[in-house]
């Protein structure tokens, strides 16, 4: 896969790069996109229902407390408070129809102007009962046993009251209505011993008056609401399936501990988000439900919205790929096609302008170049014109690193005459490059002159690799007269630069450092880039104690620097490599401290 790579054309493989590199951009924003809105909407979802529940928990506790003041006022009634102090326990039907007459309207004043109260029942402390009822009627009955909720009513403190749970009655009109009751004891002023009983009932749908359903229309109908006693019944089912119900399998262990009151649960085979608020006035805790197929709706709808406005953007971004190396290729592909002439030797084509900038200047370059070789040809063939072919061909090979380096000097003076100061300044570079590495190869060099080759070397990688490293200098104040081996450092850079960080596309940093210590000057040079296993690290070291020169190293490497250190210094100087696997590298070289005195010598 990687030799088919590298045979594509370079308009495929730009395409291709461009292509893949938005395709994985566009893949990662949409999935990031998709895990944050599922993630936020599950979270919108569940703090609506926290509020929701919260609200309708304060709304019912405030209807309550309101209640409450209504059992108060009764209470404290003159009247009652007088009727049921006096009640005698020999009554007669008379005296109870007269109480019956005088407690109505107290009664029908407190209740008439609302509707959501279906009746309220004085108990006596031998059994009467003086029960009104919201349609305006009031009947006087006997009853013989006490009920269930009294002997709880009679354990709790004098101030408090009982909620009882839903349940249906049948009311006076003979209508059968689902009811809720606050029941508590009458006790008399200001002994306060009990007297009676009251019983207020009140209609369960008032608590759909005291639902505010608003902003929720589409979780409406993927929504439960249910208000429960401690004891897990139900007061309250806003879909009116479940109210009065002991045991509609919730497992509300869950849901009616203190510690959690929002999260998931299943009921009836189904997953539900759930938030839950108790309330502390009526210990009733309020729970919403949200099937958890409302979250996969919505999920669904995201993943359809990510998926096809992504389908569309690779599509845009295909074509416009495909457009960007078609027209980035196209006048490189005309520079192939003139550079194929000058390999089969036609100096005579020349490249037309393109209409692009940065081609123009290679279009101007090749074309200079292109003059400058045919009048340097021109020149060579007028000036050596006598001379025999044996004579030609040992001054050709006398002169072709001269002849190169000649060239570079033109295409710098050419291409600052015409403005090209990049070219320039690539040109000027390369052919100190070259001066420096042409002769005295077997001569020491001071710091400083190394250092401004390897400056010449970073300018021309700058130009080629466009900013992907840099490299930092930390050369100790001093340090720069120390005499070191001629290409003793640039060759550890140019190893830093194409094999450590060959793969860095951007933040590539080789450090070079000098300093003296002791009698030594110590020269490291650290780059960031991929590193070397354990293995590799051991057998470069391995490599550097060799005493055979390295015959299939091309050029200068860390095997042939640390021979010509070996012949140079003997057993005087140290070379180390230290590397971890996509980390970096660091070379340390150690050399005596030599240093050149006045008039060049040390």
């Amino acid at each position: 896969m990687k030799f088919f790579f590298r045979s594509l054309p370079i308009r495929n493989k730009i395409f291709i790069i461009f292509a893949s590199v938005y395709v994985v951009v566009i893949t990662i924003v949409g999935v990031v996109m998709y895990l944050t809105n599922v993630n936020e909407m599950r979270n919108q979802t569940q703090s609506m229902s926290k509020v929701l529940s919260t609200q309708f928990s304060r709304t019912i506790d405030m209807y309550f407390q309101d209640i409450n003041r209504l059992s108060l006022a009764i209470f404290t009634d003159s009247l009652i408070q007088d009727t049921l102090s006096d009640y005698e326990e020999q009554h007669i039907l008379y005296n109870d129809i007269n109480i019956r007459n005088n407690m109505y309207p107290r009664l029908f004043n407190q209740v008439y102007p609302r509707s959501d109260i279906e009746g309220i029942t004085i108990y006596t402390t031998n059994g009467t009962l003086f029960d009104y009822h919201q349609s305006g009627d009031m009947e006087v009955r006997y009853q013989t046993t006490k009920e269930v909720w009294m002997d709880d009513l009679d354990q709790i403190d004098k101030d408090t009251f009982i909620l009882l749970p839903a349940r249906e009655e049948t009311l006076l009109d003979g209508e059968r209505k689902d009811v809720v009751s606050l029941v508590r004891n009458i006790y008399g002023i200001p002994q306060r011993d009990k007297i009676g009983t009251m019983k207020i009932d009140i209609n369960v749908n008032v608590f759909y008056q005291l639902l505010e359903m608003e902003n929720v229309e589409e979780l409406e109908e993927h929504m439960r609401i249910f208000v429960l006693t401690e004891e897990q019944s139900v007061i309250f089912d806003h879909r009116k399936e479940l109210i009065g119900e002991h045991e509609i399998g919730l497992d509300l262990q869950d849901v009616t501990d203190d510690k959690p009151e929002d999260g998931t649960l299943t009921w009836q085979s189904n997953s539900f988000l759930y938030a839950n608020d108790r309330s502390d006035f009526t210990n009733w805790n309020t729970l919403i439900l949200i099937d958890n197929e409302f979250i996969i709706y919505e999920r669904n709808q995201i993943l359809s919205f990510i998926g096809i406005s992504g389908f569309i953007a690779i599509s845009v971004i295909g074509i416009i790929s495909y457009l960007l190396s078609y027209n980035i290729t196209k006048p490189l592909t005309a520079l192939v096609q003139k550079m194929r002439k000058v390999e089969r030797g036609d100096l005579t084509d020349r490249m037309s302008p393109t209409a692009h900038p940065e081609m123009d200047v290679l279009t101007r370059v090749y074309n200079s170049m292109l003059d400058s070789i045919n009048k340097l040809i021109t020149e060579v063939y007028e000036s050596s014109i006598a001379e025999k072919n044996a004579k030609i061909s040992a001054l050709q090979s006398q002169i072709n690193p001269h002849f190169l380096y000649n060239t570079l000097n033109v295409m710098k003076s050419i291409s600052r005459v015409k403005g090209v100061e990049e070219v320039a300044e690539i040109s000027e570079s390369l052919s100190d490059l070259f001066k420096y590495s042409m002769k005295d190869l077997d001569k020491t060099v001071t710091l400083k002159e190394e250092i401004n080759h390897i400056d010449n070397y970073m300018r021309i990688q700058q130009y080629r690799f466009i900013d992907r490293f840099t490299l930092n200098k930390e050369i100790e104040l001093g340090v720069n007269k120390a005499l070191i081996p001629k290409l003793l450092i640039q060759p550890i850079v140019e190893n830093a630069v194409n094999h450590g960080l060959r793969d860095i596309k951007a933040g590539g940093i080789i450090t070079l450092r000098a300093y003296k210590k002791e009698n030594n000057v110590i020269v490291r040079v650290k780059d960031n880039g991929v590193g070397m296993n354990e293995n590799v690290l051991i057998n470069a070291r391995k490599k550097l104690n060799q005493n055979v020169m390295d015959k299939e190293t091309e050029g200068i490497g860390l095997r042939n620097i640390s021979q010509r250190l070996r012949l140079i210094y003997g057993y005087r100087y140290q070379i180390d490599i230290e590397s971890r696997e996509k980390q970096g590298t660091i070379v340390t070289i150690v050399l005596p401290y030599q240093e050149q005195l006045e008039g060049g010598t040390s």
